[in-house]
């Protein structure tokens, strides 16, 4: 996770369909299209922003399922996977007003233009995928912060006492 939150963070509001990052994108781009499904009994522009939206979503209820059944590991990895998804997101947004990414097919909407353009912020699409991007990469940070907290509690339970026996966990 740290070799990708590194991957992620120095490649930037750049697009890169590549390699396990493109693995990643691909997995959140089915979830984004579902979400325009999910969403799109809503209206048109819950229906647009419903794809970033459920996109975010799936990972972050996967990680309060595992907080709610005490998997802090688990957590910390959905938790790391939604602000990935920021950042993948993120990207998407700063297209906004370039419109440059490619699309899954001609003839489709650009969703965050037309998400920008109908909140009057088309002009400030580099602004807000930046906004976006940092709120990702914070959320990827603190998921390791997050993960590295835990293993050193397991690693401090599993730990011999100074009597030589296995510390119970509190």
């Amino acid at each position: 996770m740290l070799g990708l939150t590194w991957q992620a963070m120095a490649q930037g509001l750049t697009f890169r369909g590549g390699g396990i990052s493109g693995f990643i994108h691909g997995i959140d781009l089915v979830f984004h299209e579902a979400g325009h499904v999910i969403f799109g009994f809503f209206g048109e522009f819950i229906a647009v922003l419903g794809g970033s939206l459920n996109q975010v979503l799936m990972p972050l209820i996967a990680t309060i399922a595992f907080l709610r059944t005490r998997q802090p590991a688990s957590a910390t990895v959905t938790l790391w996977w939604t602000g990935q998804s920021l950042t993948d997101v993120a990207i998407y947004a700063a297209d906004g007003r370039a419109k440059a990414l490619p699309l899954l097919a001609e003839g489709l909407i650009h969703d965050w233009g037309y998400i920008l353009g109908r909140l009057g912020l088309r002009q400030s699409a580099e602004t807000v995928g930046r906004a976006i991007f940092a709120l990702g990469a914070l959320t990827m940070l603190a998921a390791l912060a997050l993960l590295a907290l835990d293993l050193l509690r397991c690693w401090n339970a599993s730990s011999p006492d100074t009597d030589g026996r296995p510390r119970t966990a509190a």
